[in-house]
């Protein structure tokens, strides 16, 4: 299996009525769709927080991740899935390198 070197980090959280629908879109498809581009390796979802949420995505490298971010098609399709949920969603996005590993 390919090494994560570079991560994406999508915090949100979300107003407790459109929960279990947001989930259902991630689970539904976008996840699945996201680990489709080229060099997207993993993803893990994280509850941080009482309806927070992190969504993790381990990816080979950060070339693979500016090809993915330059994707303006495929953010246009994502901005419109999600529209529905924008005003019941908080985001907040980073991402980086990873520069040492610890390990037992």
């Amino acid at each position: 299996m390919k090494e994560e070197k570079f991560f994406l980090v999508v915090r949100f959280s979300i107003d407790a009525h459109a929960e279990r629908d947001v989930l259902a879109w991630l689970d539904g498809g976008h996840a699945a769709e996201v680990l489709r581009q080229p060099g997207f390796l993993s993803c893990r979802r994280l509850r941080v927080g009482e309806h927070e949420f992190a969504m993790i995505y381990g990816i080979e490298s950060r070339a693979a991740f500016e090809k993915y971010e330059a994707d303006t098609g495929l953010k246009a399709k994502f901005a419109r899935e999600r529209a529905p949920f924008d005003k019941h969603m908080r985001i907040e996005r980073f991402a980086g390198e990873v520069e040492k590993t610890y390990a037992p």
